[in-house]
C-alpha cells in the first residue's frame, strides 16, 4: 500500500516536472516572437520616420536654393555649378566641318561621269558609218544584201516607188534584215518632181504607202532627186516638215555614179580621212549600180580594217543637209 502511495508520489512529481520545462519552453518561444515583431515594427517605424524628415526637407532645400537664386540674380552673380556633370560637352562638333567637306568631294566625279560619257558618245559617232544606197532596188539588190550580211554591216536604201513594186521580195529581205528604209520619190525626173510642194510631197506619200504596204513599216525617211540643192526651196523645205517626212542628204560623196570602177573605193576612203564635220555623222551616198556590187566588198574590209562600224539611219538622228 505504501508502495503505491509512493510510486503515486513519484509520478506526479515527473508530471509535473514535465509540464514545468515545457511551459517554460513554451514561454520562451512566445517571448522571442514577440521581440522579433516589436524589433520589425520599430525598423518599419524608424523607416517612416526617416521617410518623412526627407520629404519634410527637400521643400527646405527648395526653398533654400530659390533663396539663392534670387540672392545671386539681385547681386548680378551666376549660380554656382553643384557638379561637374552639368557643364557642355565639346566633343559634339568635331565632325561637323569634316562631313562638310566629305558633301563637296564627289560633286566634280559626277561632272566628269558625265563629261565621260558624252566623249564616248561623240566617239561612237565619228566611228560609225552610214551607208546609203539610191535609186533601187533592182537586180543587184540581193548581192548588195549578201556582202553586207558577211560584214555584219548595216544600211540605208532610199528606194524608187516604182522598183519597190517590181522588186518586192528585196524590199522584204531589206526590212528584215534590219536595214532602214525609205523613199526618193515616183518619177525621178527632176522637172515633175520639184514642180511644186504638192509635187514633191505627192510622190513621197505614194512611196511611201507602197513602202508600208509591202513591209508594214510606216517610214518617214527620205530622199529628193539629186541632193536638195538647188531645187528644195525653203517652201518645199516647210512643207516636207510639215508632212512628218525626215529629209537626208550626204557629206562623203563615193561618185560610183561617175567611177565607172574600183576608184570610187579609195575616194570615199581619202573623203572620211579629210572629214571636216568632227560633231556630224558620216553619211557616205551610194548607188545600187553593178560597179557599187562589184568592189562593195573592198569598201567595206577597208573601213572594218580603220575601226568603223556599218549603221543604218534612224528617225531620231538630227539629219543632215545641204
Amino acid at each position: 500500500m505504501r508502495r503505491k502511495k509512493r510510486r503515486l508520489k513519484r509520478s506526479v512529481r515527473v508530471t509535473f516536472a514535465l509540464m514545468s520545462a515545457l511551459f517554460i519552453l513554451v514561454s520562451t518561444i512566445w517571448v522571442m516572437d514577440i521581440g522579433e515583431a516589436k524589433s520589425n515594427e520599430g525598423q518599419e517605424s524608424l523607416e517612416k520616420v526617416i521617410a518623412k524628415e526627407t520629404v519634410e526637407k527637400e521643400p527646405v532645400k527648395k526653398q533654400t536654393d530659390e533663396a539663392k537664386e534670387k540672392e545671386s540674380e539681385e547681386s548680378g552673380e551666376l549660380p554656382e555649378q553643384e557638379t561637374q556633370e552639368d557643364e557642355p560637352v565639346d566633343s559634339v562638333t568635331v565632325d561637323e566641318p569634316v562631313q562638310q567637306e566629305e558633301s563637296t568631294v564627289d560633286q566634280p566625279g559626277v561632272e566628269e561621269s558625265s563629261e565621260d560619257q558624252q566623249d564616248q558618245e561623240e566617239q561612237a559617232v565619228q566611228q560609225s558609218v552610214y551607208l546609203t544606197f539610191d535609186d533601187g532596188p533592182n537586180e543587184n539588190t540581193e548581192g548588195i544584201l549578201n556582202v553586207l550580211e558577211r560584214y555584219d554591216a548595216k544600211a540605208t536604201f532610199f528606194m524608187l516607188e516604182p522598183n519597190m513594186k517590181r522588186f518586192k521580195d528585196s524590199v522584204e529581205d531589206m526590212a528584215a534584215e534590219g536595214h532602214a528604209v525609205g523613199m526618193h520619190g515616183v518619177t525621178h525626173d527632176a522637172a515633175a518632181f520639184y514642180q511644186s510642194s504638192q509635187s514633191v510631197v505627192g510622190e513621197m506619200k505614194k512611196g511611201q504607202e507602197t513602202l508600208e504596204s509591202i513591209t508594214g513599216i510606216h517610214s518617214n525617211l527620205i530622199r529628193v532627186p539629186y541632193g536638195s540643192v538647188p531645187n528644195m526651196t525653203p517652201a518645199y523645205r516647210e512643207a516636207v516638215d510639215r508632212a512628218g517626212f525626215h529629209m537626208w542628204d550626204w557629206n562623203i560623196d563615193s561618185e560610183d555614179w561617175r567611177l565607172l570602177s574600183e576608184e570610187y573605193v579609195p575616194n570615199v576612203m581619202e573623203q572620211i580621212n579629210d572629214f571636216p564635220y568632227q560633231e556630224s555623222p558620216k553619211i557616205i551616198l551610194l548607188h545600187e549600180k553593178d560597179v557599187t556590187l562589184e568592189y562593195l566588198e573592198e569598201l567595206l574590209v577597208d573601213l572594218t580594217e580603220k575601226g568603223y562600224s556599218m549603221k543604218a539611219l534612224t528617225e531620231q538622228m538630227d539629219t543632215v543637209t545641204f
